[in-house]
């Protein structure tokens, strides 16, 4: 019972954006405003902080299993 009443409530919730999202196109879409330039430079520097962050986690951890 308490799924049937979540899922309601969920719909009901998440009704008026549906709607919305439907009567969105292309015509009403926003213009570009960014560069893709920009972009693959932000996700290259997010890619790499993550990866630097997990290196240096493991770094640390070497460290300490060595002593």
């Amino acid at each position: 019972m308490k799924n049937i009443l979540s899922t309601i409530v969920f719909f009901l919730i998440s009704f008026p954006v549906l709607a919305a999202v439907s009567e969105m196109d292309a015509k009403s879409a926003p213009p570009e405003t960014v560069s893709t330039v920009y972009v693959v430079l932000f996700g290259v520097l997010f890619v790499g902080i993550v990866a630097g962050f997990f290196i240096y986690l493991w770094w640390s951890t070497k460290d300490k299993s060595d002593q």
